[in-house]
């Protein structure tokens, strides 16, 4: 829709056009107490004044400085732009901008004021202080020239002739002369020794003097050091800037952060000084957008921060367009949605300005009464968005260029397969009408003497042919089917409904090829068309990057499918003078003398200007076959032209021609008019060649009976072709708002006498009519329908729509009387008749609901029958009804529906149930009400165990609430693992103590779904050791098992457990059980590593536990012990003496030797006698051995004193003395 209101015009009023600089006009109410708030606040030295680009910072600023002029302000500037040609810089060096900085700020400070800065400004010098300086100068040098020849100059006088001139001379020849002489030199040099030291101080020009070789330091050099080079100067200039605050904009299009870290320097430094002498202190504001900074650093760098509200933004461009379009007088030129959809992508205040202010130029410069406004503004916009694609589209390149120029390439593959169709269906014309052939049977007769050999086919019946054509393979088989199907599609007769497919693919052919980029645009493909590439006359392919990426490419994709710029974009981009041939114009021209035809639906824009430059000759070619042409020739009467264009129709037979333009016209009455009088069989013709399809030659059927004389339509009526065909059908009645009088005449002429009537699309007053005329044929068919006619209403309203049919006809006798009866009605009619199942209207059902006068019993019954859908069951006023309405689930499932049954009837079992069965997603977070509301049905729904699982997830999932004190108890334990799944219940100390004591059994999956937050809060009271050693079996990162084990109390075993080396090691050093030590002694080799070497000082540590239990030791374990320097060597004797029972001969040797006991390996040879020194070691060993039964005995060696000799074998027994037998 467009704007109501008449439009200014812009010819006779002064244009409006729009500043793209600050306004100093806003209403700061809230900022300006807030910037009155920084000025207040001396310790508010760095202030940020934050918003996205274009929402107004500046203006603010401005506005607070044209409020409070006795503040100043100095504006640091720093604008950056993206070349077209170049890639934006990511970074840029920051003294680049230091140095920006430095430079604004010494152009804005007088030079009065900072006159020891070695940062100099350029000024022309004074003509009053060149001038003394000059003559200063020249009388320094004419004094000391006076003095130094004063006796020369005396003689000189003395030589002139007595005169005025020499008395006025003499004066300077008097002694006191040298004195004043000597005075003025004196006063002179001071003066020039003051500047000279004053301009050393300020720019220190001269640093060292060289005497005799010698250097010296006249004055010191400076090392201070740009920021950092020159602090001392840049803080020099901060402190004598004489500014309340400094305004720094712009500094956020730069990726340089640290400049904002030396400029905080730089205000700490300046009002550190300028705190000293005294002197108000200088604020920084910067002008950023809100993301400059990270998480909370902008909160740590600024002192005080102002967001700005955007004032522009896409929720409210809207406005702003119709504001200034309203003030430009404008507003009524425009669609509506256009204005609408085109805010939905503008954010910019200056870019909508600037649109606005080249939309006014544009408009007056090459406006015609042709162009659409909306389309101008959209390519204004476009210019705006994409200034370098604008300029390439001017030059027939770029993005917009290619899309539209690759139109064909979109549409190829439609357009292929369509014409693959009519290739195929003219093919199988084709052999319909070459098939000589005439019935199955002569078919297979055929086929049986082709391919079957020795076969008296002539005896055979139909029916046996037909199976023994299913023998047929191969090749055979194929040709039989093929031609199987030609010879059914004939018997059919096809061959017209092929005719027909063709005719119709022909015309979907056209409107695919004449459609506009905009309708050939679809939600499918949409990605593919704007993805398009060009590739120029050298290779080089243009991926057009950087429009795609650009984050007005949705708009641009806006204006394109919505057909705010199209085909016709040129039009808008240059100017129009009238007599001039448009480029399409042209086109259409040159195809008619190259004989390359367009296509019918070719737009042309000056069709006067066309035909004027057209020959009559021209028009017996098919490349004049334009509708834009015929339209132009049939509303200007051109009737040499028209009967020429109807010759070469009627030549050709070019009924694609005459159908597709038919449906498009609009000059319909003389285009019929005009075809009959130069084509009067041109119904015929269509009608006997269903050259036409079935509905383009009824509409034209009757076109042919509204506009053309009752002698045409004697000439159409040939053969009574046009009469029998309106005769013969059934539906001819069921015309949209007909002319009856017109065609009852014409029905009468041609002797039309209808066969039947589809009572159920006629036009009734027709029909009334023809039956008030009688035409039509008596039989059943026609009598019946006259006779429901008569009756009124059909069977299925009565049984099942009773109530509506009343609904609908309020003001009817039989309405009345029931609404007095109401209740009767009902229990007579309406719920006698309805077999269980009624359909009323949604609206009526609502009204006999709601009837006060219908007894509760009656509505009662009503419902149970009803099948219609209560879309709001807040319609229905008693809400008695409702759990009914919900039993009888004939309510609409919504998030609304489920919010007012809770609101008055809480979740009861109707509820509940209506829930369960809702066949819909249910989201709550889409449906607006009240928040206390919300809550109450939320907690609700929480302890309701009766809602199924997968509803009672969705719906608490759509509220998006969670609850840090959860304390509702009885809820079952499915629900519970939902709430903790959706983060409903979130890890708190209260919350983790409520599941322990209400749902043990969920409260370590509470745990696990929450283990990192779980390990944050648990302390030593909260801790649970149960809990602990359900943790430590699961899959989660060691550090958070260590954090529990920390506070761990009680030794914890784990043999038997799989828990991490880490999480192992962490048990043995701080809480392992004592118990597990056989274990682990006994396991010692399938531990890690780390774990062996603790398993291994706890055996050093229990050496008397192993030696009293050697058996049940790990053998590497053992020989580790035997072999570790850490066993103290008695230690490790004793664990070789209790292992010994055990050992092999081998083993011992070898152990033997590992203790360095060599000696004892001669216990083992048959041959020696060892001796072995009488000690502790020794004795405990030669026992072993004697255990072990590898000696018989030890004992003192009689021959060497101190030690023990081996017996190896027992004493042989002596005989005893005869005597003593």
């Amino acid at each position: 829709m467009r704007y109501e209101g008449d439009v200014t015009n812009m010819a006779d009023r002064k244009y409006q056009f729009e500043r793209l600089t600050p306004t100093d006009s806003v209403d700061l109410n809230v900022y300006g107490e807030a910037i009155d708030y920084v000025f207040d606040n001396p310790d508010i030295k760095n202030v940020a004044i934050s918003g996205a680009y274009s929402a107004g910072k500046s203006s603010v600023l401005a506005s607070y400085k044209k409020q409070h002029n006795d503040k100043r302000f100095l504006h640091i500037s720093l604008a950056h732009f993206t070349s077209p040609d170049q890639e934006d810089e990511l970074e840029i060096k920051e003294s680049v901008l230091e140095g920006k900085i430095l430079n604004q700020l010494i152009h804005q400070i007088p030079a009065e004021k900072i006159p020891q800065t070695n940062f100099r400004v350029k000024r022309s010098a004074q003509t009053n202080n060149v001038i003394g300086e000059t003559l200063g100068f020249v009388l320094f040098v004419i004094s000391i020239i006076f003095l130094t020849h004063l006796d020369t100059w005396k003689d000189y006088v003395s030589t002139l002739p007595d005169s005025w001139f020499k008395s006025i001379l003499a004066v300077s020849t008097q002694q006191y002369a040298s004195i004043v002489v000597g005075l003025i030199v004196v006063l002179l040099s001071a003066l020039a020794v003051y500047r000279l030291i004053r301009i050393q101080k300020n720019k220190n020009v001269f640093r060292k003097l060289n005497l005799n070789g010698n250097e010296i330091e006249i004055f010191e050099e400076s090392d201070d050091s740009y920021f950092d080079k020159y602090l001392n100067e840049v803080l020099y200039l901060f402190e004598n800037a004489d500014a309340d605050a400094i305004v720094f904009e712009d500094m956020d299009r730069f990726n340089a952060n640290r400049i904002f870290e030396r400029l905080r320097e730089v205000n700490t430094l300046a009002n550190i000084q300028l705190q000293k002498e005294n002197k108000k202190p200088l604020r920084f504001f910067y002008l950023l957008r809100d993301d400059i900074f990270v998480s909370k650093d902008r909160t740590k760098f600024f002192d005080y921060i102002i967001p700005v509200v955007p004032v522009v933004d896409s929720s409210n461009s809207y406005d702003q367009f119709i504001t200034h379009l309203k003030k430009g007088g404008i507003l009524g030129i425009f669609n509506e949605g256009f204005l609408q959809g085109l805010s939905l992508y503008i954010d910019d205040m200056r870019l909508l300005k600037n649109i606005y202010n080249e939309f006014i130029v544009y408009y007056n410069r090459i406006n015609t009464t042709e162009l659409n406004c909306n389309k101008m503004l959209a390519i204004i916009t476009y210019k705006n968005l994409f200034p370098r694609d604008f300029a390439d589209l001017q030059l027939n390149r770029g993005f917009v260029y290619t899309l539209f120029s690759k139109k064909e390439l979109f549409i190829r593959s439609e357009v292929e397969t369509i014409e693959k169709n009519i290739d195929d269906l003219k093919s199988k014309i084709s052999s319909l009408k070459s098939e000589h052939l005439l019935s199955m049977r002569e078919l297979n007769v055929v086929y049986a003497d082709k391919f079957i050999t020795c076969y008296s086919w002539q005896n055979q019946n139909d029916s046996y042919l037909s199976r023994l054509m299913d023998t047929l393979q191969g090749e055979g088989k194929r040709e039989y089917l093929s031609r199987k199907q030609i010879l059914e599609d004939k018997s059919n007769a096809k061959e017209s409904d092929l005719q027909r497919e063709i005719l119709l693919l022909e015309q979907r052919l056209v409107e695919i090829k004449n459609k506009q980029l905009y309708q050939i645009i679809t939600r499918d493909n949409i990605d593919r068309i704007f993805s398009v590439t060009s590739t120029n006359e050298v290779g080089e392919v243009s991926e057009f990057n950087e429009i795609k990426s650009s984050e007005y490419f949705d708009l641009l994709k806006f204006l394109v499918r919505n057909d705010f710029i199209d085909e016709t974009y040129a039009d808008y981009m240059t100017y129009f003078y009238g007599n001039s041939l448009s480029r399409t114009d042209k086109t259409f021209l040159r195809s008619i003398t190259d004989k390359k035809a367009k296509e019918y639906t070719y737009q042309l824009k000056n069709t006067q200007l066309i035909v004027s430059r057209l020959r009559l000759v021209d028009f017996d070619q098919e490349e004049t076959l334009n509708f834009d042409l015929l339209t132009y020739l049939l509303q200007s009467a051109q009737t040499n032209y028209i009967q020429r264009l109807v010759n070469q129709l009627k030549n050709t037979k070019n009924f694609k021609f005459i159908g597709a333009y038919f449906d498009i016209t609009t000059e319909t009455p003389t285009y019929v008019k005009n075809l009959n009088m130069g084509w009067p069989e041109v119904f015929s013709v269509a009608l006997k060649e269903q050259a036409l399809l079935k509905e383009q030659i009824y509409r034209y059927s009757i076109c042919s009976l509204y506009y053309s004389d009752d002698d045409i339509i004697r000439l159409v009526n040939k053969e009574n072709c046009l009469s029998n065909y309106i005769s013969n059908m059934r539906n001819y009645l069921a015309i949209e708002d007909p002319q009856i009088d017109r065609l009852i005449h014409c029905f009468s002429f041609l002797g039309v006498c209808f066969k039947g009537f589809d009572y159920a699309e006629l036009n009734q007053k027709l029909f009334f009519a023809v039956y008030e005329k009688s035409m039509y044929e008596i039989n059943a068919e026609n009598l019946q329908l006259i006779q429901m006619k008569i009756l009124g209403a059909t069977k299925e309203d009565f049984f099942h729509k009773n109530y509506t049919l009343l609904y609908l006809n309020p003001d009817s006798a039989i309405a009345k009387y029931v609404s007095q009866n109401i209740n009767e009605y009902f229990n007579n009619v309406v719920l006698e008749v309805c077999g269980g199942a009624i359909y009323d209207d949604e609206k009526a059902a609502i009204t006999a609901l709601n009837n006060p006068d219908l007894s509760i019993e009656h509505k009662l019954a009503y419902i149970s029958s009803l099948q219609t859908t209560i879309t709001a069951i807040k319609d229905i006023v008693d809400s008695s009804l409702w759990s009914s309405l919900l039993d009888a689930d004939i309510v609409c499932f919504s998030e609304g529906n489920i919010m007012d049954c809770f609101n008055t009837m809480q979740l009861n079992e109707s509820v509940v149930s209506y829930i369960n069965n809702c066949d819909i997603d249910l989201d709550f977070s889409r449906y607006e009400c009240d928040e206390d509301t919300r809550m109450k049905l939320f907690n609700s729904i929480v302890s309701c165990n009766d809602i199924e699982n997968a509803k009672y997830r969705q719906i608490l999932a759509s509220f998006n609430f969670y609850s840090q004190a959860f304390n509702i108890s009885g809820i079952s334990n499915d629900k519970v693992t939902i709430l903790i799944d959706t983060n409903i219940i979130i890890m708190t100390e209260d919350a983790l103590k409520f599941m322990r004591e209400n749902y043990p059994s969920q409260t370590l999956y509470f745990i696990y779904k929450n283990i990192e937050k779980y390990v944050d809060i648990v302390n030593e009271t909260l801790f649970s050791q149960e809990e602990l050693l359900e943790i430590l079996t699961w899959d989660i990162d060691d550090e958070l098992k260590i954090r529990l084990l920390i506070l761990s109390r009680e030794n914890i075993s784990i043999i038997g457990k799989n828990y991490s080396p880490s999480v192992c090691l962490h048990i043995l050093n701080n809480c392992f059980a004592e118990s597990d030590l056989p274990d682990l002694f006994s396991s010692f080799e399938y531990w890690d590593i780390s774990i062996q070497a603790k398993i291994f000082d706890f055996a050093v540590g229990n050496i008397a536990k192993i030696i009293n239990a050697p058996n049940s030791v790990s053998e590497k374990l053992k020989d580790n012990l035997l072999r570790s320097e850490k066993v103290k060597r008695d230690e490790r004797i004793d664990i070789f003496i209790a292992l010994m029972p055990d050992l092999s001969v081998v083993r011992i040797k070898e152990v033997l030797v590992l203790f360095n006991l060599t000696d004892y390996l001669k216990i083992l040879e048959t041959r020696s006698r060892p001796k072995f020194e009488i000690n502790d070691e020794n004795e405990k060993l030669l026992a072993a051995f004697k255990a072990k039964k590898l000696i018989y005995a030890y004992e003192k060696c009689p021959e060497r004193d101190g030690y023990y000799k081996v017996v190896r074998h027992r004493p042989a027994a002596k005989q005893l003395p005869d005597e003593l037998l």
